[in-house]
């Protein structure tokens, strides 16, 4: 029996993740100015390409080394604090980068990207990990659906934006306006009166080394096959992210090589609208309860979005590829949401741990697939390389779904049996 949120107290939590959602999507903003700036700042310092994707690598170097200790940290220290560390950590290494005289800094740029993969890590697992302990476990479905709603918004304002602004305004200008970004965020979290993590019964608890801790997540793994699957999916469906990013650019000049940002915005756009479709499909028809109904939704969730990708590469007709650009986006929304929200389902002392593990699986997925696909667009046509990169998560989907699809009939069949003796 699952003892429902009286409704005083739900509201008074969304009122609480409204607001935290406000703020991070002021620092997703920012967020996604610098990973803009930052990128065409470098090539200006260096009119490097090398250098270019360097600066990238460091950056996913910071997101790999922090991503399972972020989770260790998030499970045993207090979550919001981890949060508030993580958005003035971030600001002060623009202002840093900001304040560095021009001769040098070609040098402080990559400390500084690497501290950005770092704290946009430990925010991320911090943040996830504590969504069911601020809504509670039953609305993380919906809570889940306005952060990810949210997150396309900001990434279409701050990718496009950062293009506008860069336009009007120098680099440094664009670096202070992100570094503010970051420090609302801290701000507003400050003045949250949330809690981050349930309470725990017992003494502080012990230290262990890392490789204790990784032994003690990989056994507990090892105990939910599939949640050892969803991951294993959700890295292999970072290989086809790398290769829709990367080709992006490339497929857009070939539709209008007089006006490839418009064509590549328009994509972006509509696909943050159907984002936003699949964001409040979840939020109506699921609940944070029904854990197998989760899993078959993230299997055919994946397997369209990957599809629908495809498809958007396919040199057809602008309008025609803008619809398959909106079913992407749903299909993409839905998969996001059923994969945090699957993991939010593990106790909340392994939960950091759990997003950890994900965080660092998926930084290593999109490095990978970076280093695929990018000799692959020299050698074949887009459509070729997203069909080769998106086909192989699009076939794990299937076999996933395939293959549980049994275990979860019997399961259903087996709870409406005992409700029905109940």
């Amino acid at each position: 029996m699952t003892t429902a949120v009286p409704a005083p107290e739900n509201k008074k939590a969304f009122r609480h993740l409204y607001q935290l959602t406000a703020g991070k999507t002021i620092s997703d903003i920012g967020n996604n100015f610098d990973m803009v700036a930052l990128n065409m700042f470098v090539y200006l310092l260096t009119e490097s390409a090398v250098y270019m994707g360097l600066f990238m690598a460091v950056r996913l170097a910071g997101a790999f080394i922090t991503g399972f200790y972020a989770g260790i940290l998030a499970d045993r220290m207090n979550r919001k604090h981890l949060m508030i560390l993580s958005d003035v950590g971030r600001s002060l290494a623009l202002v840093t980068l900001v304040l560095t005289p021009a001769e040098y800094q070609t040098i402080v740029l990559f400390p500084v990207t690497f501290l950005m993969g770092c704290f946009s890590t430990l925010f991320g697992v911090s943040l996830q990990s504590s969504i069911p302990v601020i809504v509670g476990k039953e609305n993380v479905v919906k809570a889940n659906a306005v952060l990810t709603a949210w997150g396309s918004v900001a990434m279409v304002i701050g990718l496009f934006g950062a293009g506008i602004l860069l336009g009007k305004v120098s680099y440094q200008t664009v670096f202070v306006i992100d570094a503010m970004t970051y420090l609302i965020s801290a701000l507003n979290l400050i003045s949250l009166p949330i809690k981050t993590s349930e309470q725990r019964a017992g003494a502080a608890q012990e230290k262990v080394s890392f490789f204790s801790e990784f032994r003690l997540i990989y056994s507990y793994i090892r105990t939910l096959p599939i949640l050892l699957s969803l991951m294993a999916i959700r890295l292999i469906d970072t290989f086809g992210s790398a290769a829709h990013n990367v080709g992006m650019p490339i497929f857009s000049a070939q539709l209008n090589p007089a006006q490839p940002s418009l064509y590549m915005g328009m994509i972006w756009g509509v696909w943050g609208i159907g984002n936003l479709i699949g964001s409040r499909v979840m939020a109506k028809k699921f609940t944070g309860n029904d854990v197998a109904g989760n899993e078959r939704a993230f299997g055919i969730a994946t397997f369209f979005m990957s599809l629908f990708f495809i498809l958007i590469f396919f040199e057809s007709p602008i309008w025609l590829i803008l619809i398959f650009a909106v079913f992407a986006g749903v299909a993409d929304g839905v998969s996001m949401i059923c994969y945090s929200t699957r993991l939010q389902q593990t106790p909340d002392e392994k939960r950091g741990r759990m997003f950890g593990v994900s965080s660092t699986l998926q930084t290593v997925g999109f490095a990978v697939g970076m280093v695929i696909c990018s000799p692959l667009f020299e050698l074949l046509k887009p459509v070729a390389v997203v069909g080769i990169l998106h086909g192989l998560p699009m076939i794990m989907a299937l076999l996933f779904t395939l293959y549980y699809f049994g275990k979860w009939k019997a399961n259903r069949s087996s709870a409406n049996k005992s409700h029905d003796v109940a």
